[in-house]
């Protein structure tokens, strides 16, 4: 939904299965816009303050030609409203801990990328893909290094940290993503590859699998993942620097999407610092 207060467009992105049922005034807001559009399940949504829904767009017909779509959808709710002042902001990110930094608790935000390929479309012509956080608590983050900075050494991370990483098995959104308490089985092994200048490098692998009851009760979403993963550990101050994970997944949908298993991919990125860009 796109929000129009005041002279400002404000963007809010809502969760469908939630909001509708949401008591107070933003689910009775929300009920009044799907009044005035009942044939459209979601999609986004130009609303007035006073509930008044200027445009609305649902679906797309090709992957290439969807932002012109959109435009084409929403235009008109544009020109409804009337002319909109830019906003004066100074750029921000709105998520600055996000795969970067430790948290004064000692805990960590971790990136997560999720993607499914699509069959004939270019990578760069794909749809943006699934962009999620991991938070992990500090004993958890200080599993994830080794016992015994050495060549050689290895070290099993315990199934309970394991399980923090349900948010890779569900590649489309929350209403399919196994939580928690629905992981399976979760195994993740570390190994240090090497010790150089006071570097440890890392070596992950494991895998993770689980299923998740829909909120539309129609059957279980089932994730797995296979997961390949490098970090660097120094020695000396005992602590990350850095660490990515790929998961190689597959993805069943509820009944009767549940024939098929999607393959999917999966990033998880975290680094202690941020990187120093130099000007062009």
């Amino acid at each position: 939904m796109i929000r129009f207060i005041s002279e400002t467009c404000v963007p809010v992105a809502l969760n469908l299965y939630e909001i509708r049922k949401a008591k107070g005034l933003a689910g009775d807001f929300f009920r009044n816009v799907q009044k005035q559009r009942p044939a459209q399940y979601q999609g986004l949504y130009l609303v007035a303050a006073d509930g008044k829904v200027l445009a609305s767009h649902q679906n797309f017909k090709s992957h290439k030609t969807w932002p012109q779509e959109v435009l084409a959808d929403l235009q008109p709710g544009l020109k409804a409203f009337g002319a909109v002042k830019p906003r004066r902001v100074a750029p921000a990110d709105p998520l600055p801990e996000r795969g970067i930094g430790v948290r004064p608790d000692g805990s960590v935000c971790m990136g997560v990328f999720l993607r499914y390929p699509i069959k004939g479309i270019p990578l760069r012509e794909l749809p943006n893909p699934t962009i999620d956080s991991l938070v992990l608590t500090a004993a958890d983050f200080r599993a994830l290094g080794p016992t015994k900075a050495e060549a050689g050494a290895q070290w099993k991370l315990s199934e309970a940290t394991c399980r923090k990483f349900h948010r890779v098995l569900g590649p489309g959104d929350e209403n399919t993503m196994p939580r928690l308490h629905e992981v399976q089985s979760a195994a993740f092994v570390g190994r240090v590859k090497s010790v150089e200048g006071g570097v440890a490098h890392l070596t992950y692998e494991g895998t993770i699998a689980g299923a998740h009851e829909t909120q539309s009760n129609k059957g279980k979403c089932r994730g797995e993942a296979k997961l390949v993963g490098i970090g660097a550990y120094d020695v000396r101050a005992q602590r990350l620097l850095s660490l990515v994970w790929v998961f190689e997944g597959t993805f069943r949908g509820p009944p009767p999407s549940d024939k098929v298993a999607r393959p999917y991919s999966g990033v998880v990125e975290w680094r202690s610092e941020r990187v120093k860009r130099k000007s062009p």
